[in-house]
């Protein structure tokens, strides 16, 4: 389950007057982003992999890569 997916969930729970308060801090705090152009990456990646002209990874290998750039 997805964090969002959590928080959704949490919030179908909640009372009117604290789904109210929880509104409004998700609008105060989260400004959330998507850079296109990293999408259309990710994207030809996928499609890459699929063809078989890019190597598959596995979960275990994204985690190194990560905390090498690190």
């Amino acid at each position: 389950m997805s964090q969002a997916h959590a928080l959704y969930e949490l919030y179908t729970h909640l009372p009117e007057k604290e789904k109210k308060r929880f509104k409004q801090l998700i609008d105060k705090n989260e400004k959330v982003e998507v850079f296109l152009e990293g999408v259309e990456q990710g994207l030809k990646e996928v499609k890459l992999i699929q063809e078989g002209k890019l190597p598959r990874r596995t979960f275990a290998d994204l985690k190194r890569e990560i905390a090498n750039e690190k």
